[in-house]
Parts: structure tokens; sequence; C-alpha cells
């Protein structure tokens, strides 16, 4: 039984851990700024900092741009002028989305929006379906 516990409590104590992780600082960036050329890469200068983008898309250097991603601060990158990274970055017009704004979620806004318009449709047709079958009193002949 002694060794039973011994056994549960080294397990528990490994899960614990070895659960832990590390996540070297990442945190989530939404911000508005400017693509400017590196020593040898594309930069994203603004939040506070250059951060090399992998993918500028059909960006160019000087462009207003709306960068959404995760910030790595401990990225290995051979732009010695860089802050960090941002990984996942997504790039958007500001004119368009401007800093501050909700983004779309595509596909889910669309989904909802039939299915709200969906269900009223069928409420409607629903009620419509009642009053049409209703049955009716019968009138007395007098």
């Amino acid at each position: 039984m002694r060794r039973l516990w011994i056994s549960f409590l080294v397990a528990l104590m490994g899960a614990t851990s070895f659960g832990q992780t590390d996540d070297g600082g990442l945190q989530p960036i939404d911000a508005c700024g400017t693509l400017v050329q590196g020593a040898g890469c594309v930069l994203f200068d603004g939040g506070g900092g250059r951060y090399v983008i992998v993918a500028r898309g059909n960006f160019h250097f000087g462009d207003s741009v709306r960068v959404v991603g995760t910030v790595d601060p401990q990225c290995v990158t051979i732009c010695p002028d860089a802050d960090g990274c941002i990984r996942g970055a997504e790039l958007y017009d500001p004119a368009v989305f401007p800093c501050g704004t909700a983004l779309p979620n595509f596909p889910a806004d669309i989904i909802s929006g039939v299915c709200s318009s969906l269900s009223a449709a069928l409420l409607a047709l629903t009620l419509l379906g009642l009053c049409v079958t209703r049955p009716r009193p019968k009138r007395r002949l007098r």
C-alpha cells in the first residue's frame, strides 16, 4: 500500500512539473504601423517595436498595415535591428479594418447570419401554418 502511495505522489509531482510550460514572453498583438526595410528582412514598425514579418502579402515597404498575430521576442532572426518576430501575422489594410475595430470572423459571421435569418423564417412559417390549419368553429343554421 505504501508503495502505491509513493508511486502516486511521484506521478503527480512529475505531471505538475512537466505540465508547466514557459511561453517565452509570447504576447498577442493587434496594432497598426508601417512596413519598413530591415537589414535583409521585412519589419513591422509599430506596436512598441520593430518586428520581423515573414509574409507581407500584397503590401509594400512604406505601406500602413494592421497586424494581428503573436509577438515572439526570443525568435532567432538574421535581422539585427529587430525586436522580435510576429508569428502567424495576418496583415490588413487599416483603411478597411481600422485599429481597434473587430475583425470579421469568416465564415462564422456568415453562418450565424444565415442561421438567424432561417430561424426567423421558420418561426414565421410555423405560426402561419398554425393559423391556416386551425379548426374553425362550425356555424349554426337558424
